[in-house]
């Protein structure tokens, strides 16, 4: 900004030399390049007082510009070359001109370059009043010029000093909107002098003038210089102003900047002292974490481990169905089921047992027992309810439906336990005493719900229940006692041999019709290579064995000859014998 202050001052003096050169080669001059002299010594010390030239200008392929001495001795040499016979005023304005315009329009660009906050609205004025400035002095030159010669030497220079004016009333009044330093009634103020009211007299003389008059009049001529120097005056001295204003502007936002430079500079200071403290904090913070995180990793598989275990205690519990969905809801609503088979056994002679026995080898024989029991439910899609003292519980159809197959699945569930008792094959470690089972199971309709609040179970109710305790407690030492209902559907798959027991009176219920289960239909004939029997839901196949109970076998595939094959709807294991 500095430097464009100090281009506004070569400006102003350029044009004051450019405008007495033009005096002197009229006849308005003197006739000697003596008063010249001082003008040139203006223009001289305002060159004195660009300290620095710009560095934009060094590279510029005009070489009078590079630096501040190539042009004073461009300005020199044309001072030289002066002539009053020779010089034309064309030729003055086109050498002062392109001077003038050259700087202004680096100093316009500079100017653009350097505004910021409130500062850019004073650059705007400034870089206006510097406009005005120099079509005053170009106005003042063509007007002197005009009455000193008697007309414009072409129409161009008419036009040029018309377009000087216009552009000058532009410039001036539109600064107005910026800065309060600019009176736009300022032109009447001047104009009310008497020594600035004749300009709008002379101008109004060459605006209404033709080429081909002659307006010769030194008066004149001296009246228009004079007049127009006075505005140029005003001018320069708002332009001071202006260049004052904007550079203390700019001093105070640069302190502002300054303050605030120093404020992110102490608070760098301060974040870069407190980075080790908090690179510290950091990593013990993370190392903390670290630590934390393999803490709850651990307690997290502990806690996985414990849920693990719950949920296999729940499971033993409850159906896992049932489970699951307590889990989810804290209520489970009691279900019934159109058709299930429920089986009880129970210890011939428990009773006496009892009393026999020392508590511990009560226990450890019930506990063989219904372990092995437990192993052979995993072949069926049978579910344990509960043990009671000799009591043994199952049932299948419950919870998850089976279709029809509930029958069947504990068909072969019991002819299973009857054989693994009648050669008992259940470890009891601490006394071998031989057991005796009766076995009973019914299928009919039952309904199911979670009871209690403390111990939960799964609990089944409905006289199909009490049908098949009846079954079991009206049996036989060994044998498998079911009652009509369960003979029809078991009968219907052909698959399994039966026996009437005729009527027989069963607490509760009266008279009832009850039968044996005896065993799975004989092996197919020799003559018949594979047979394929299909009970609900799966598949199976005789085998070629002829054995009975599995004497050579080992596990539940060839325990009746029969050979196990697995269907996409289950597990039901199937066998091909005759139970004897």
């Amino acid at each position: 900004m500095m430097k464009s202050i100090a281009i506004g001052g070569l400006l102003f003096n350029i044009q004051m030399e450019r405008d007495m050169s033009i005096l002197y080669i009229s006849r308005l001059g003197l006739g000697s390049k003596t008063f010249l002299i001082a003008d040139y010594d203006e223009t001289d010390n305002a060159f004195g007082q660009m300290w620095a030239w710009p560095m934009e200008f060094t590279t510029h392929e005009m070489k009078q510009f590079r630096n501040k001495e190539s042009l004073m001795s461009y300005i020199n040499l044309h001072r030289t070359s002066l002539d009053i016979n020779t010089s034309t005023t064309k030729s003055e304005l086109e050498f002062y001109n392109g001077i003038v315009e050259f700087l202004l329009d680096w100093m316009i660009f500079n100017i653009e370059g350097t505004g910021f906050g409130n500062v850019w609205k004073t650059l705007v004025v400034f870089q206006k009043i510097t406009w005005c400035t120099l079509d005053a002095g170009a106005e003042r030159a063509y007007g002197a010029l005009f009455f000193a010669n008697g007309n414009f030497p072409d129409a161009g220079m008419y036009d040029e000093y018309l377009n000087r004016i216009s552009r000058f009333n532009h410039n001036f009044k539109t600064s107005a909107f910026f800065s309060d330093l600019v009176d736009p009634s300022a032109e009447e103020k001047l104009d009310s002098n008497k020594y600035t009211s004749a300009i709008q007299l002379l101008r109004a003389e060459i605006r209404y003038s033709n080429f081909s008059g002659n307006y010769s009049s030194l008066v004149k001529a001296q009246a228009y210089f004079d007049n127009a120097t006075f505005r140029i005056d005003y001018l320069y001295t708002l332009q001071k102003a202006l260049g004052q204003m904007v550079i203390t502007d700019m001093n105070v936002t640069l302190k502002v900047i300054e303050l605030q430079v120093l404020a992110y500079a102490v608070v760098a200071v301060i974040v870069i002292a407190a980075c080790p403290v908090i690179m510290f904090f950091s990593e013990a913070l993370t190392s903390h974490m670290q630590t934390y995180s393999k803490v709850l990793m651990k307690t997290s598989n502990e806690l996985k481990d414990e849920q693990s275990k719950t949920d296999t205690l729940l499971y033993q519990m409850l159906p896992k169905p049932v489970a699951d969905r307590l889990k989810k809801n804290s209520k489970f609503e009691s279900e019934f089921f159109k058709s299930a088979t429920i089986m009880f056994t129970s210890i011939v002679d428990f009773n006496e047992l009892t009393t026999k026995l020392p508590p511990l080898d009560l226990v450890d024989l019930l506990n063989g027992l219904y372990t092995a029991m437990d192993d052979k439910l995993k072949m069926f899609d049978v579910y344990k309810v509960e043990t009671i003292n000799d009591t043994y519980m199952v049932a299948s159809g419950v919870p998850v439906p089976n279709d029809s197959r509930h029958p069947a699945e504990i068909a072969c569930l019991s002819l299973e336990i009857v054989s693994m008792i009648k050669k008992q094959a259940f470890g009891a470690t601490r006394i071998k005493i031989p057991l005796q089972l009766k076995v009973g199971f019914s299928t009919g309709s039952v309904s199911a719900g979670v009871v209690g609040s403390v111990m939960l179970r799964y609990c089944l109710f409905g006289d199909t229940v009490n049908t098949a305790s009846r079954m079991r407690s009206c049996g036989e030492p060994n044998m498998i006692h079911i009652n009509e209902p369960t003979y029809r559907l078991l009968e219907k798959t052909g698959f399994f041999v039966l026996k009437p027991r005729g009527a027989i009176t069963v607490k509760g219920k009266g008279k009832m019709l009850t039968y044996w289960l005896m065993g799975a239909i004989p092996k197919p004939t020799e003559n018949t290579v594979t047979n394929e029997w299909r009970l609900p839901g799966e598949a199976y196949s005789y085998t070629s064995s002829t054995s009975l109970y599995n004497p050579s076998g080992v596990g539940p595939s060839n325990l009746y000859g029969l050979s196990k094959t697995t269907s996409a709807s289950g597990s039901l294991t199937q066998y091909a014998t005759i139970h004897i």
